[in-house]
């Protein structure tokens, strides 16, 4: 078969054959081989083939990072069922209407949501069966409930003894979700080619091979779970799941795991940083990345003194699949200061270009040039699952219009601006939030900070900074610190509001617009 006829379930099967004594997966509650990771997902295939599921069904999976929720997902792969992994945090009325669009046939749900699942099952228009599962989240009710439909333990009465369909690579692999705030996050189809693709250009850049050891924290959900979780399978790597964040005991995963890869956004690694990472035994890694969110010199510096000075940074989304569908800023780039800002230039078979925003995908703006990025390359998406009209919106042809502002230098690396829609129009002039929020993260009682425009009479829109402390600090400092900035005066806060919590999207990320939405909704009232 050729490479890029490959499908997931083919991944899962060659790193078996090839290499069934490694290490596949653990979580701290069950440990797997991948010669007994392929058996338990083979009897999950025959679990849900005994509920029903058949081929191009969907399977809405509802779990944390943990060795059930690979299970469960390869088990509706292995049968060519189409699974679709749910946000935890998002509320039921969301969840319902997801699975209301989905049609699932069957929720795969850990103990720790068995409420929430009984309450969707009730209110689903269509018949949906329910099977639970274990993980370390898991209430120890669960654990020893003695449920027939829990998984891993029920797998042992369960066993593969038909021929599943035949996959093609351009078939429908899974329904991944978008992080949206609001509404019903969008599905985005990825293929089996365009899944597989991005496990083949990443594995080099997550130095994923057969010796390779990594840990997994992302919410499921999340395009990230998808690129820290597929090369390291394309490699026969060891993947390591933490169903929640604590810094302390990530580091010292690290350190009992000889973890040689480790991938965060930077909100993770300030947090982690605080926890004195010199102190633990991180002489393994060999390379650390981050991305979804810019990081600041400062937190960078760190990473590379205290943690590993190998760092790789990435900017994809749910909708390229990310490693065939990114920038990729790679340790060596760092060398050059006058590249610290990008993102990094096009990965492996990646083209980018900035175009006039709304525009035909030809027509692009010289180098040097704010514009909206594009993408094109080979993980990819093209469609959404139940909405052509938008699908048709932001995918044109082999394009995907990213919705985010930024420019091309004269050496093909990416600078991003910000999002169209978060732009701050102050006294009429565009100003972009990131500059602001970059100075403001360089005091260093600020560990967060979001700035956004709060309608005002006078400006239009006035620069808000709303800033999480690590320390006291008071609104002087702050506006001293900035004054004393690079910053033009036209883009310093007008207002610092200091807060206990910034509100979050689906990703665990900071998001504007919640805040935004936040802000607007209390001066109404």
């Amino acid at each position: 078969m050729c490479e890029r006829d490959l499908t997931l379930r083919d991944l899962l099967h060659r790193a078996a054959h090839n290499y069934p004594d490694n290490e596949a997966v653990a979580d701290g509650v069950f440990r797997y081989t991948y010669a007994g990771l392929l058996d338990r997902v083979q009897r999950m295939a025959k679990l849900l083939h005994e509920r029903g599921v058949r081929k191009g069904d969907r399977v809405a999976l509802l779990l944390p990072a943990c060795s059930a929720h690979l299970i469960a997902l390869f088990g509706a792969i292995e049968l060519g069922a189409i699974p679709c992994a749910l946000h935890v945090r998002e509320s039921e009325s969301i969840l319902g209407a997801i699975l209301q669009r989905l049609s699932a046939r069957v929720l795969v749900c850990d103990g720790a949501y068995e409420e929430t699942a009984y309450t969707l099952q009730v209110n689903s228009a269509l018949p949906i069966g329910l099977v639970f599962s274990v993980s370390g989240i898991t209430p120890e009710t669960v654990h020893t409930g003695g449920s027939e439909s829990l998984i891993p333990q029920c797998l042992d009465s369960f066993e593969l003894d038909f021929e599943p369909m035949p996959l093609t690579a351009d078939d429908v692999a899974v329904i991944a979700l978008s992080s949206g705030t609001t509404g019903i996050p969008k599905g985005v189809m990825h293929t089996h080619r365009t899944l597989v693709a991005s496990a083949r250009c990443g594995a080099p850049y997550m130095l994923a091979d057969e010796r390779a050891c990594t840990i997994n924290i992302f919410s499921t959900a999340f395009i990230g779970w998808y690129n820290c979780t597929l090369p390291f399978l394309y490699g026969a790597s060891k993947i390591i799941y933490l169903s929640r964040w604590e810094p302390s005991r990530y580091l010292q995963t690290i350190e009992q795991e000889r973890a040689t890869v480790c991938f965060l956004v930077p909100t993770m690694w300030r947090m982690l940083l605080r926890e004195e990472p010199s102190t633990y035994d991180l002489s393994s890694l060999r390379r650390v990345g981050y991305a979804g969110e810019p990081m600041d010199g400062a937190t960078m510096a760190r990473i590379r003194k205290e943690v590993c000075n190998s760092v790789l940074n990435t900017y994809g989304t749910t909708e390229t699949g990310s490693w065939g569908g990114c920038t990729v800023m790679l340790p060596g780039d760092y060398a050059n200061d006058n590249k610290l800002a990008s993102v990094g230039r096009p990965g492996e078979g990646v083209e980018i270009r900035v175009i006039v925003p709304g525009s035909s995908t030809d027509d692009e703006v010289a180098r040097g040039e704010e514009g909206e990025v594009i993408f094109s390359g080979p993980s990819v998406a093209s469609q959404l699952w139940e909405q052509p009209q938008l699908s048709r919106r932001i995918f044109d042809g082999r394009w995907w219009r990213s919705g985010d502002l930024g420019y091309l230098d004269e050496d093909g690396y990416l600078y991003l601006s910000g999002r169209i829609d978060d732009m701050i129009i102050s006294g009429g002039i565009n100003i972009l939030p990131g500059t602001v929020e970059a100075v403001l993260l360089g005091h260093r009682a600020v560990s967060e900070c979001v700035v956004i425009g709060i309608p005002d009479d006078r400006y239009g829109q006035a620069i808000t900074a709303f800033v999480l402390c690590q320390e006291p600090v008071s609104e002087q400092e702050l506006a001293e610190h900035v004054a004393q900035s690079s910053l033009s005066g036209y883009k310093k806060p007008r207002r610092y509001v200091f807060v206990d919590e910034l509100p979050r999207g689906n990703t665990g990320k900071v998001s504007r617009k919640l805040l935004r939405d936040k802000v607007l909704e209390g001066d109404r009232k």
